[in-house]
């Protein structure tokens, strides 16, 4: 049962951390203009990412399968969910784009990561309403 609440609590901030970027991530131009509201964005979404890869992980590990990378993880999960090979390829650009956040490489292009961010969106939300019908069906 607290595994369950575990899942829970994990889809719920992924859901608060998708609204808040749905909701504050604005026009191209603020997000190229204004470092203080692309560097909050970047880290929203940093931990947004990281809560998907955390899930990806337990559940693995609930079904008794090796852990590994986040990109294997990710792979294992989006079986594990149904999730087409749109989604799966997105949610592993979405890892891609927080390992650039977190460790700046090569520098931040503002308008790409903005791109990714929006084109990314859509398919994190998905996952989650995967999540909730799969949780739902989970002992």
């Amino acid at each position: 049962m607290k595994r369950k609440q575990r899942y829970n609590q994990k889809i719920a901030e992924l859901e608060d951390r998708i609204e808040f970027i749905t909701a504050n991530l604005g026009t191209k131009q603020k997000f190229q203009q204004n470092r203080l509201h692309s560097k909050g964005i970047y880290k929203e979404y940093q931990e947004l990412v990281e809560t998907i890869t955390d899930l990806a992980a337990m559940s693995a590990k609930d079904q008794k399968k090796i852990v590994e990378d986040d990109y294997s993880n990710l792979d294992k999960l989006a079986t594990t969910l149904h999730l087409n090979t749109e989604h799966t390829i997105q949610l592993k650009k979405a890892n891609g784009l927080r390992n650039i956040l977190v460790h700046e490489y090569n520098g931040i292009i503002n308008q790409e990561a903005y791109d990714s961010i929006k084109e990314t969106l859509p398919h994190i939300a998905k996952l989650s309403k995967e999540m909730r019908k799969w949780l739902k069906k989970k002992k």
